[in-house]
């Protein structure tokens, strides 16, 4: 299937993508210290970037943001196979721009599973990577029932081109075909090859993976951390606006409300339907997953956060899985896991993957590269 657009050029220049950086603050949730950026173009500190109001999340908001809410509690999508096919056709279709200049290769090959399926693995490098480097293996996102690896092609070789360090990213089986807890399998047996055949193949330091996923890989990466914790297995994960409290358990750090989000002045409307279209994804989808009840893995914001390692979060302000987010870090921080939470104003669910067209995006890839570089010297 094609991309739904792509143009020969990023949506903004080097300048604009500085003077995002330069909005950088430092703000406090109790005692959580977090980073906030937004778009210099948006009117506000808290104003909704104009490129995604014009994409389709931005117009879907509109219309979400004009159904009055106790329409939308009662609304439950059915996940019929004809829904499902749409579902998985529409993760495919994304819009990106072109950001590499240097020769990237991009090779497919297969991990064997335990009960002998080839698990599909895609692989970034470039002949400027260092022997010996860290390694970034991605885990995508798609509701635990769809996503594909192609809507970040482009993302990924812009790694590489930046850290010159490979990454590799898995096409792990999906619910609700393959049952629970297949996809953590495939996920794990990756990362297992990445500390051992993979690490030589890929000439990588064996014990610098860095484990990375979007929204439900989020959720798959951090089963990785959870499922290989007290070992050398993941020297540190990169959470981006994951998926971590399916089953909605709460504690005083996860009580969500409306008031969580502070939409700017004019935009209310807008941003609550940003806001709540995820929050209808979300609650339509889970009980087709099959996941009869919660656990460490698919549930791991009810496991314990101590031990885990170094840990980055990011998420858009007006994501609905900000709280599950904010909620996760604060209970890392409070463990005494190192943590770094980067909030995105003015941003919904799901950018990284319209890498060149929000600038957004080609930040959160250098503060990800940042901090795999500051957690390697530290443990040095």
């Amino acid at each position: 299937m094609k991309p739904k657009k792509q143009w020969d050029h990023k949506w903004y220049t080097e300048e604009f993508l500085q003077q995002l950086k330069a909005t950088a603050a430092v703000e406090m949730d109790g005692d959580l210290p977090y980073i906030t950026k937004y778009a210099p173009d948006a009117g506000s500190p808290n104003g909704i970037d104009p490129r995604l109001l014009g994409g389709p999340m931005g117009k879907m908001a509109r219309s979400t943001g004009l159904v009055p809410n106790f329409i939308l509690d009662r609304v439950k999508i059915p996940v019929t196979p004809k829904i499902l096919a749409g579902f998985r056709a529409g993760c495919d279709r994304v819009s990106y721009a072109k950001c590499v200049q240097a020769k990237i290769e991009v090779r497919d090959s297969t991990v064997p599973a335990a009960d002998g399926y080839p698990i599909p693995i895609r692989m970034y490098n470039s002949a400027q990577c260092t022997p010996g480097s860290p390694c970034l293996y991605f885990i995508h996102g798609g509701a635990f029932v769809g996503g594909t690896l192609r809507p970040y092609d482009e993302g990924w070789k812009l790694f590489v081109e930046k850290f010159r360090m490979p990454v590799v990213a898995v096409d792990y089986r999906l619910l609700p075909e393959h049952p629970y807890p297949t996809l953590y399998d495939d996920c794990c047996r990756v990362l297992e090859w990445l500390g051992g055949d993979g690490a030589r193949e890929l000439h990588i330091d064996p014990r610098a993976v860095f484990v990375v996923g979007d929204s439900a890989g989020g959720n798959l990466a951090q089963g990785c951390a959870t499922r290989y914790k007290g070992t050398h297995r993941v020297r540190g994960q990169l959470l981006l606006y994951p998926t971590l409290n399916l089953f909605g358990s709460t504690d005083r750090y996860y009580h969500p409300k409306e008031t969580d989000y502070h939409p700017a002045p004019g935009q209310q409307k807008l941003a609550m339907g940003l806001v709540r279209q995820m929050e209808l994804l979300s609650r339509s989808g889970k009980s087709f997953l099959g996941i009869p009840k919660p656990d460490d893995l698919c549930n791991p914001y009810t496991s314990d956060p101590a031990g885990n390692p170094p840990t980055f979060l990011s998420v858009g302000a007006l994501d609905y899985l900000r709280n599950d987010t904010v909620a996760w870090a604060h209970k890392l921080h409070d463990a005494g896991v190192p943590t770094r939470l980067v909030m995105y104003n003015g941003m919904g669910h799901g950018f990284l993957n319209a890498i060149g067209v929000f600038p957004q995006a080609e930040d959160l890839l250098d503060e990800m590269g940042a901090f795999i570089q500051n957690v390697c010297k530290s443990h040095q």
